[in-house]
């Protein structure tokens, strides 16, 4: 349960930062700002992606079986 909330804070988390990004867009600030904010984003995709990796191998999730 602890890990699925992990991952929910980081996607909501990676949201914040994509709207951060586009605020800082839309208001002309410093282009270096922007970046800042899209490379969270990314950094935090990558953290999920590496999470759920590292989960599927340690067996805490469990995918679906195949139907057929």
């Amino acid at each position: 349960m602890l890990f699925k909330l992990l991952i929910v804070l980081l996607l909501l988390a990676m949201i914040g930062n994509l709207f951060w990004g586009l605020k800082a867009l839309i208001s002309q600030q410093d282009p270096r700002v922007m970046s800042r904010y899209i490379g969270r984003r990314l950094l935090f995709a990558v953290i999920i992606v590496l999470l759920l990796i590292l989960a599927l191998a340690a067996g805490w999730v469990v995918p679906h079986t195949r139907p057929y």
